[in-house]
C-alpha cells in the first residue's frame, strides 16, 4: 500500500486536478484525505495494489500537476512488514 503526499496551492481546481489523475487511470484510492493549511492545501491518497515502480513514476507525475506543489511517496506495507 502506498500513500502519495500531495501539497498544492489554495484552488478550488486543486483536489479535482489531483483526483483526476486517479480517475484517468482507473485507480480507485482506499482513502483521500484533504486538508486546508494557511498556506497551501495539503492532499493524502492512499492506493494499495500498485508495485512499487508504478508508484514511483505516479509520485513523479503528481508533482507536475498544475496547482501541485509538492509530491511525496510513502511505501506503507513497508512500515507494516518492519513494525510486524
Amino acid at each position: 500500500m502506498h500513500r502519495f503526499c500531495v501539497d498544492a496551492i489554495l484552488d478550488p481546481q486543486s483536489l479535482p486536478r489531483v483526483t483526476n489523475y486517479f480517475a484517468q487511470r482507473s485507480i480507485v484510492p482506499a482513502a483521500m484525505t484533504m486538508q486546508v493549511l494557511p498556506t497551501h492545501m495539503r492532499i493524502e491518497v492512499t492506493v494499495a495494489g500498485l508495485a512499487s515502480l508504478q508508484a514511483a513514476i505516479i509520485a513523479a507525475k503528481l508533482g507536475e500537476v498544475v496547482a501541485v506543489t509538492r509530491s511525496e511517496l510513502e511505501d506503507l506495507s513497508a512500515e507494516l512488514f518492519v513494525a510486524a
